[in-house]
């Protein structure tokens, strides 16, 4: 069982966790700017800008923050670090023959991602979301909850792809605003 620390402690790391948890990674625990209380503080390390001090060879890291600018500039600031990003992908999320999924992705349960497509770096494919055959994700992007993907859609990084929104085949997504 591989050890992981998980930068963010608010909502969208709780789907993280268990996604973890069901790969096989054993927490060690959260990073986060927002002090914890309750009942993961024992699991609280600190704060963002500790995370020098975790880094070892046996441990994996995952970005669990859904906003994409914040994740962006958390693995910018840290790259010279050479972290190792894990991939998670949840047991009940179906993934087509030729897709290519990059380190620090997280594709949620109930998400299918279909043949030939490419998720990129450090990408959300969030819970019930659908990326068609022959899509191209580019880093940083969050396909909210429901979100679906014809065939052949490019999605520009950092875009966000709304709940329940459907974007067309062959279409070509930039400039989106990058909520979280």
């Amino acid at each position: 069982m591989a050890d992981l620390i998980i930068i963010g402690m608010g909502g969208h790391s709780k789907v993280v966790t268990d996604i973890a948890r069901l790969n096989g990674y054993k927490i060690l625990g959260y990073l986060d700017d927002v002090e914890q209380v309750g009942t993961h503080r024992e699991l609280y390390l600190g704060r963002i800008d500790t995370l020098p001090v975790w880094v070892r060879d046996t441990l994996s890291f995952v970005v669990a923050i859904g906003n994409n600018l914040v994740r962006k500039e958390i693995v910018r600031k840290y790259n010279d670090l050479d972290l190792n990003y894990v991939k998670l992908i949840h047991p009940a999320a179906i993934i087509g023959s030729k897709v290519e999924i990059l380190s620090g992705t997280v594709v949620m349960p109930g998400a299918i991602i279909n043949a030939g497509s490419k998720i990129a770096k450090h990408v959300i494919v969030n819970t019930a979301a659908v990326v068609d055959h022959d899509c191209v994700v580019g880093d940083y992007v969050h396909i909210a909850q429901g979100a679906v993907l014809a065939g052949g859609v490019t999605v520009e990084s950092c875009s966000y792809i709304e709940v329940g929104e459907r974007v067309r085949g062959w279409s070509v997504i930039e400039g989106r605003a990058t909520r979280g």
